[in-house]
């Protein structure tokens, strides 16, 4: 056995003499090519690998020394041949930086900044629509609520000196406000012209009649120094219930700004990275040049590496003997060429026994035919595995798991040889596994009932809504999966929904089962259940944040909703879904207070306010759900 080891290490000491005897045949150097008495040991000692033994592995004739001139010529082709390449990269990253990528990054900015100018300009839009639904609703007069909605707008700013600013104008040419402008208030202003002889306010009105909004291209005073005329870009949008023009816009000058100092750091690094391949291709050219030293350095460990591959193949056979996982060698068939001393420690049998035998032979009879087959499979792909599970079958009639890691091996013209590994025993961890996973299991089972037992507590408070929390459960969790929400989550959502009135168990019975309908205090009272409900829940450590979700589940995304007063960017996705399952379940069932309104109001509520109070795809999965896939809110069972 110990020389079959030998025979198969043989290549990987031909590997480690190779680039001795390729150094040796390039020698250029100036150094005499004498052929010692210990150079004629080490050829003796390389003869067994040569493939011509006969024939002297290294050149038995000096080589003549490079002269002067010759050294100098090899030196400034290494130059060319490295600096040229070097200087033709860094001459193209700077044409492409400042050719394609700058321009193509202005057009990009200036994008974004008409988008961000819509988007700001939406903003105040929205503001003031806010004031006008005030007006309409009878809250405040109308004065009241422009005098407040311009004085906002007065005194907005952004940009990069803050400088940037908001106007109104009307549909006739008055100006209604402008922060730098305030001697224009509340005059008419038909002759505003700026070079190209455009009538700013011409254009505004003319933009908003034909398309409601857009950007208008002009020449403006710039911020608050009238003496400096710029380029500058604005949005405008209509406000036709006040018939305003509401407008921001940007100096192109900011934008240069910003193309300027990208360049600037641009240069720098364009700079440093001239500067560190100049180096570089110094340093490459140093060391090529001198490279011939490191040659003589092989002719003093030549010597050193034969006795080293020696001790090496010695050690590794050692290893490979003693380690206590199982080295194994199939062939192409799958045939056991060699097995470590470790199989008998593992399944019984001396590695003898093993040797053109197949993994079938130590497979157990039930695993046999699916064993087989992903073996074929691994064998036919030739290609490196890890943990593949057999279930073997000791000597002594014990099952034994077994994970088997393996390579595949080919020779020097490619053909597949077989496959070398290891494997070892996992018995222990396959059961270790089987137990957490059951642990795991009943932990879960016991999680889910006392969920369950918390949530029946809570319904005992309030019996006229009792099963409530099980139907939004059920309705929250088919939503959830109508829209894609990944499983892991839908249980989070599972039990926040089966506990997010779990906070009424703190409220006075008389309030829940109250026969009419609840006073303002009483309903402040009654909305404290969330915020009880996430006081009772927070320390809990689920893995999801059921508390969280069970504090939302009254936000509206507008922020209109209890008890904070959250936004859609603020609002989990889980929250949203349930808020949209409570809404629902909620009017489409008895109250003491009322009779149930019917799953066609309670659908006609969400579908009212899809988009500004419930979250759009939450809304539309639950409209599926019912309309076409006819679920039954009242079923225990879906």
């Amino acid at each position: 056995m110990v020389k079959s080891w030998h025979c198969r290490c043989g290549w990987e000491e031909t590997l480690l003499i190779l680039p001795a005897i390729v150094m040796v045949h390039r020698n250029d150097a100036c150094m005499p090519q004498v052929v010692e008495p210990k150079l004629i040991k080490q050829q003796s000692a390389l003869a067994r690998w040569s493939p011509h033994p006969k024939k002297p592995p290294f050149p038995a004739q000096p080589v003549p020394c490079m002269e002067k001139d010759k050294k100098r010529k090899f030196a400034h082709a290494i130059s060319i041949r490295i600096a040229l390449p070097a200087l033709l990269t860094i001459v193209l990253f700077v044409t492409a930086t400042f050719v394609i990528i700058l321009p193509s990054l202005k057009d990009n900015l200036l994008a974004k900044k008409r988008e961000m100018l819509r988007e700001l300009n939406t903003i105040v839009w929205n503001m003031v629509a806010s004031y006008e639904k005030m007006e309409r609703a009878g809250t405040i007069s109308r004065q009241q609520a422009q005098q407040t909605a311009l004085a906002i707008i007065r005194d907005l700013r952004y940009g990069p000196n803050n400088k940037d600013y908001f106007w109104v104008n009307d549909m006739n040419g008055l100006i209604v406000v402008h922060p730098y402008r305030p001697d224009l208030h509340g005059e008419i202003v038909p002759d505003v012209r700026y070079p190209k002889g455009k009538n700013l306010l011409e254009e505004f009105v003319k933009v908003v009649q034909t398309q409601g909004a857009g950007y208008v291209d002009y020449l403006f005073q710039w911020q608050d120094d009238p003496e400096k005329i710029v380029p500058k870009i604005s949005y405008v949008r209509g406000f036709e219930p006040w018939g305003w023009i509401i407008g921001t816009g940007l100096y192109i000058e900011d934008v240069n700004v910003e193309i300027g100092l990208i360049a600037k750091q641009l240069n720098a690094i364009a700079s440093v990275i001239l500067l560190l391949v100049s180096f570089l291709a110094l340093y490459i050219i140093r060391h090529t040049i001198l490279a011939d030293r490191v040659r003589r350095i092989i002719w003093e460990e030549r010597e050193r590496l034969l006795t080293a591959l020696e001790e090496s193949n010695e050690r590794f056979r050692s290893l490979v003997e003693t380690t206590s996982d199982w080295i194994w060698e199939i062939d192409a068939q799958g045939a056991y060429t060699y097995c470590s001393p470790k199989v008998s420690d593992l399944l019984g049998f001396v590695p003898e026994e093993l040797i053109g035998k197949y993994l079938v032979d130590l497979i157990s009879i039930r695993e046999v035919e699916r064993t087989s087959r992903i073996f074929r499979k691994l064998l036919d792909s030739r290609k490196p595995f890890s943990g593949f599970e057999t279930v073997c079958q000791a000597r002594d009639g014990r099952v034994v798991v077994i994970e088997k890691n393996g390579v595949p091996v080919f020779n020097e013209s490619g053909e597949f040889l077989g496959y070398r590994g290891i494997a070892r025993d996992i018995s222990e961890r396959k059961n270790a596994l089987e137990a957490l996973k059951k642990s795991r299991d009943d932990l879960h089972t016991s999680l889910e009932e006392t969920v369950k037992s918390l949530a029946r507590a809570a319904e005992k408070r309030d019996p006229y809504t009792a099963g409530h929390q099980m139907r939004v459960d059920q309705l929250a969790c088919a939503i959830a999966r109508e829209i894609g929400l990944p499983e892991e989550r839908i249980e989070g959502l599972h039990f926040a929904a089966l506990l997010h009135d779990i906070g009424k168990i703190s409220l006075p019975s008389e309030y829940l089962a109250k026969p009419a309908r609840l006073s303002a205090q009483e309903r402040a009272i009654i909305k404290c259940h969330t915020e009880v409900g996430y006081e009772i829940l927070k320390d809990i450590p689920f893995p999801w944040p059921v508390a969280e979700i069970v504090y939302q589940h009254h936000e509206h995304l507008d922020g209109s909703g209890y008890p904070r007063g959250l936004t859609d960017k603020d609002l989990l996705l889980e929250a949203k879904i349930l808020t949209v399952a409570d809404v629902v379940e909620a009017m489409s069932s008895h109250r003491p207070y009322r009779p149930s309104l019917g799953l066609e109001t309670a659908l006609e509520e969400i579908r009212s306010g899809r988009g500004v109070l419930y979250h759009a795809e939450s809304v539309d999965a639950c409209l599926r759900l019912i309309a076409e896939k006819q679920i039954d809110l009242s079923a225990t069972v879906w």
